[in-house]
């Protein structure tokens, strides 16, 4: 076939930024220094502003609103690397040149003539970079020519293979005269047999509006086939027209299944991206993303989603990504890889990493199933577990606590059931099951409240696991048993628990909350304790009633029903009509299947590696006390002392108030305090001692004392309502004679 010459010529809103970016460098580069002072560092001031902006437009930081408001988005969008090329040409000019004067502009433009020297080098490394930025924008600055295939005269109207046919058709029917657009001309056509792509010029001051269904007319395809992309600029369009149906119009691929089945209904304005058979599970995995219209994706019903797939909930996995809320990940399985069992790999599996995970079981991609049990700079991070009975709620605790056991953490054990995990209660340090487990959480509370007096007097912000005080393990089993308010102990239970939840992360002590259910009914109807344990802690949602995953707001959690997680795998439809010859298979039970989250983790489908009994890991000659808790040999009166009044702020005894969500009364001093920290009340006193009845600002106190702001701030309000020192302003003290 013979070639044709086309002009290409360059659009205005392309060549003026064009001829800004080549020209500014040099002149302004000549020029600043010439300038009287004043105006020539406002000149370099604005270039190092430019550069900042065009770095920041480069690295995709400017919002995408303010780039379109200045009506060339497009524009900026395709020359933004010559943009930044140039700015940072011109700071390099400019900035210089308005402090060391004409002498330096001489050596900058014209040193390349002298290039053994040191000026001559950066000359020429300069000049040479403003001419390759030059020849990058030579296609904006100026007409070219370009060479296409022309069509054979003797081609006829219908589109012959390769792009000759294809310029015919589109001359004949769409661009030329009496075409259903004309002066549209088709360039830059590439044929790959399935589809062919080209490029859409529109006449200068125009825009394309070439429509689906005039090309689909033209080449006798459906519109549906024909799909356009935006090009640099209002007058260029990408135009790809397949021959056969495309993967999100043909039902027999994931594309199309999930256009025909789900996004009508289920997650509209949705589609898939890079679906592709997943080695693991013998199905699909795909990204669901949501349209460009779209600024995020909708939360779908898992059931919903399930159904449109016509699958069942143990082969659909949805994963909502936690960086990007316009992505998921969805897998589609034909058998689903945790359904034979995980076996537990062995106490390697449960390392903890650096950052406080470990490894709990394994997700249906693969990945494993992780929480975090501490963190080092953080402090200890709280564990629910949620599951009706024969789920899997005590493998799950079992291998958690063994964890913690192998991590060195002492662990206290509290079962009120009375036979829920007897290999927990052995590696435990203090374990007190059936009526006495209230006892347990009455040793933790002592632990709590001695580890925050020690922190006030040691000025400790942040808590640091040593061999002496290491990170405790609060186990309460069957919670909901022991937080029952019709009990003689349950609302003091739930005192203690709140309190745990709420003050123990920065004390280095873990809560492990086990029960059937998250609702605060549940919890002796202290909201309290589920929303400090759940929120930003670890959340195991194993098979519970469909109603609890409205109660938890954590990340990733949307949708999912744990109601609808099966009690077993191989469940058999039944048939129309009964028959004694038709044979009974016996189900296998989904026991650890559940969900897992936990702060930086993918909520995924995964079940808990399968492990009968952590006895043969126990090491029995390593169970750690917290030895920084001098009243560990006392533990058993500890233990036997109802929490009561005794002026520390504990809540009394048997109090039938109503107070908070525990049904406790506060003390006269008001509810739970921390003792306030005697090191900083005397360092603010020895302070202001110094300058006695001399003003001195908060700025100056928090400097000569060296206290964080938030312990002065507490300091300075409570020396106030003492009377030992006095506020004479916002901001100002000083101490009473």
């Amino acid at each position: 076939m013979s070639e044709i010459t086309v002009t290409r010529r360059p659009q205005l809103a392309d060549q003026v930024p064009a001829l800004v970016s080549v020209i500014a460098p040099p002149v302004l580069g000549a020029l600043t220094p010439l300038l009287e002072p004043g105006l020539a560092a406002l000149t370099a001031a604005a270039t190092v502003c430019g550069s900042a902006a065009f770095a920041t437009h480069y690295v995709g930081r400017v919002p995408a609103d303010i780039v379109n408001a200045t009506g060339i988005g497009d524009v900026l969008g395709a020359q933004r690397s010559t943009l930044l090329g140039s700015s940072l040409l011109t700071s390099m000019a400019v900035v210089p040149g308005a402090f060391l004067g004409p002498a330096y502009a001489d050596a900058l433009m014209a040193g390349f003539l002298d290039p053994a020297s040191v000026s001559g080098l950066v000359s020429a490394a300069w000049w040479t970079m403003w001419a390759g930025l030059t020849i990058k924008l030579r296609p904006a600055l100026a007409a070219h020519r370009v060479r296409i295939t022309a069509p054979p005269p003797e081609a006829g109207p219908i589109a012959a293979p390769g792009p000759g046919g294809l310029y015919k058709v589109w001359s004949d029917h769409i661009s030329g005269e009496g075409g259903a657009h004309p002066g549209q001309h088709l360039v830059g056509v590439s044929d790959f047999g399935d589809r062919w792509e080209g490029i859409i010029e529109a006449p200068q001051g125009r825009s394309v509006n070439v429509s689906a269904e005039a090309v689909g007319s033209a080449y006798r395809v459906p519109a549906e086939w024909v799909s356009f992309a935006a090009g640099h600029h209002p007058g260029e369009q990408y135009v790809t027209v397949n021959r056969t149906p495309p993967a999100e119009l043909d039902p027999n691929t994931m594309e199309g299944m999930w256009a025909c089945l789900v996004r009508p209904t289920v997650m509209p304005g949705t589609h898939l991206k890079d679906a592709q058979v997943d080695p693991a599970t013998g199905g699909w995995v795909a990204w669901v993303v949501a349209d460009e219209d779209k600024a995020s994706l909708p939360v779908p019903n898992r059931t919903d989603l399930v159904g449109a797939l016509r699958s069942t909930m143990t082969l659909v996995d949805y994963q909502p990504n936690k960086s990007d809320p316009r992505k998921a990940k969805i897998h589609i399985m034909e058998k689903n890889p945790l359904e034979d069992g995980v076996p537990f790999p062995g106490p390697q599996a449960l390392k903890p990493s650096e950052g406080g995970y470990i490894s709990i079981g394994r997700g249906v991609s693969g990945r494993p199933a992780r929480l975090q049990l501490f963190d080092p700079k953080l402090g200890a991070q709280h564990v629910f577990i949620a599951g009706v009975t024969g789920s899997g709620k005590g493998g799950a605790v079992q291998i958690i606590a063994l964890a913690g056991h192998l991590a060195g953490m002492a662990i206290i054990y509290a079962d009120p059931k009375g036979s829920s995990n007897p290999d927990v209660e052995t590696m435990a340090a203090y374990s007190a099951i059936g009526d006495d487990a209230i006892k347990a959480l009455r040793l933790s509370y002592a632990i709590l409240k001695h580890r925050i007096a020690e922190s006030a007097r040691l000025g400790r912000k942040n808590f640091k696991a040593t061999d002496d005080c290491p990170w405790v393990m609060t186990v309460v089993d069957e919670t909901h048993m022991i937080t029952d308010t019709a009990t003689e102990t349950g609302k003091e239970a739930v005192f203690i628990l709140d309190k745990l939840a709420s003050l123990g992360r920065n004390l280095g002590m873990t809560l492990l909350i086990v029960n059937q259910a998250v609702n605060a009914a549940k919890l002796g109807g202290d909201t309290a304790i589920r929303t400090n344990v759940i929120q930003g802690g670890a959340m195991i949602m194993l098979r519970t009633d469909s109603a609890q995953s409205n109660l938890v707001t954590v990340e990733g959690f949307e949708g999912i029903d744990p109601g609808a997680i099966p009690a077993a795998w191989n469940i058999e439809d039944e048939p129309l009509i009964w028959s004694d010859d038709l044979p009974i298979n016996d189900p296998a039970r989904t026991f650890g299947l559940g969900y897992v989250g936990s702060p930086g983790e993918p909520v995924q489908m995964m079940r808990t590696w399968v492990l009968e009994s952590a006895a043969p890991y126990i090491r029995r000659d390593a169970i750690i006390w917290p030895q920084d808790f001098t009243s560990w040999d006392d533990r058993h009166q500890i233990a036997d002392t109802p929490v009561n009044g005794d002026g520390d702020g504990d809540a009394p005894a048997g109090s039938n108030s109503d107070w908070g969500s525990g049904g406790y009364e506060p003390p006269p001093g008001g509810g739970f305090k921390a003792p306030q920290e005697p090191a900083a009340d005397a360092a603010v006193l020895d302070c202001l001692d110094e300058a006695l009845g001399v003003e001195m600002p908060k700025a100056t106190i928090l400097a000569l004392t060296g206290l964080n702001e938030k312990t002065l701030s507490n300091t300075l309000t409570d020396l106030v309502k003492k009377g030992a020192i006095e506020r004479v302003k916002n901001g100002v003290y000083r101490k009473n004679p």
